[in-house]
C-alpha cells in the first residue's frame, strides 16, 4: 500500500479529527499498550518467583509459606483432618500455643528431600504433643518470648531421609524444632535453656537439643540434653 493510499484510509477512519488530535490518540494508545505490557511482565515475574520459592526465610531457616499450606489443605480431606486436630488441641487447652499449621511443618529440607512441606500425624499420636506444647507455653515462651516452629511432625518417608539423631521424636509427634522471634543471641539462648533444663529436672522429661545458631529442639519424651 502506497503512502498516499494509507493517508486516504486514515482520513476516512478519522474524517473530523484535526491532525494534532489524531497524533495524540496514537500516542495515548501506544503508552497504554506499553503500560499494560509492563504490568503483565511484572505479574508474570512475581508469579514465577512465587513458584520458585514456596517458602519464607526466617533467621536462616526456610519455612513453608501460607500459600503452600492452603494448597496442602485443598488435597483430599486434609482440611477436615486439620480441623479435627485443631479441635482436639483446643479441648486440651492448647489451641493457642502455636497455630496448628505450624505443627504440621516437616522441616526446612523438604525441597531437597522431594517431600511435602506438611504432614498430618495419625490421630493416635495427637496426645504425644500435648506435654510438649504445655511446656512450651508454660516454660519456654515466658523465658525467651514467642517462637516460630521450623519442624514438628514428620512422616516416615520424610524421617527416613534424615540423619538427625533424635528424628524418632518428630515421627512420634512429640518434638518441636523452634527459633525465637526475638533478637536473643545464641549465647544468651543457650544459657537460658540450659538453666531451665537443669531447673526442671528429670521429672519434666525435657529433651533439649541446641545448635550453633538459634534453632533448638524440645520434646517431652525423655530427659536429656545435647
Amino acid at each position: 500500500m502506497s503512502a498516499g493510499n494509507f493517508y486516504i484510509r486514515f482520513r476516512t477512519l478519522y474524517p473530523h479529527q484535526p491532525p494534532g488530535r489524531r497524533v495524540n490518540r496514537w500516542v495515548i494508545g501506544c503508552l497504554a499498550l506499553l503500560l499494560a505490557s509492563l504490568l503483565l511482565a511484572l505479574w508474570l515475574f512475581l508469579y514465577l518467583k512465587s513458584q520458585e520459592r514456596p517458602y519464607v526465610e526466617i533467621k536462616g531457616q526456610r519455612i513453608a509459606s501460607g500459600e503452600s499450606f492452603e494448597s496442602f489443605l485443598r488435597n483430599g480431606n486434609n482440611r477436615e483432618r486439620v480441623q479435627a486436630l485443631s479441635h482436639y488441641l483446643s479441648s486440651q487447652g492448647l489451641g493457642k500455643v502455636v497455630p496448628v499449621s505450624n505443627l504440621l511443618r516437616q522441616g526446612g529440607e523438604w525441597l531437597e528431600l522431594k517431600e511435602p512441606p506438611f504432614a498430618i500425624p495419625p490421630q493416635d499420636q495427637w496426645q504425644n504433643i500435648t506435654n510438649t506444647l504445655a511446656l512450651l507455653r508454660d516454660q519456654i515462651i515466658p523465658l525467651i518470648g514467642p517462637v516460630d516452629v521450623v519442624s514438628a511432625f514428620r512422616s516416615d518417608s520424610y524421617n527416613r531421609k534424615l540423619e538427625h539423631s533424635d528424628r524418632a521424636r518428630h515421627r512420634d509427634f512429640c518434638a518441636l524444632d523452634l527459633i525465637p522471634k526475638s533478637n536473643i543471641s545464641h549465647r544468651e539462648l543457650v544459657e537460658e535453656l540450659r538453666t531451665l533444663h537443669a531447673r526442671l529436672g528429670p521429672e519434666s522429661n525435657l529433651g533439649l537439643g541446641l545448635s550453633d545458631g538459634v534453632r533448638f529442639h524440645i520434646d517431652t519424651c525423655g530427659y536429656r540434653i545435647w
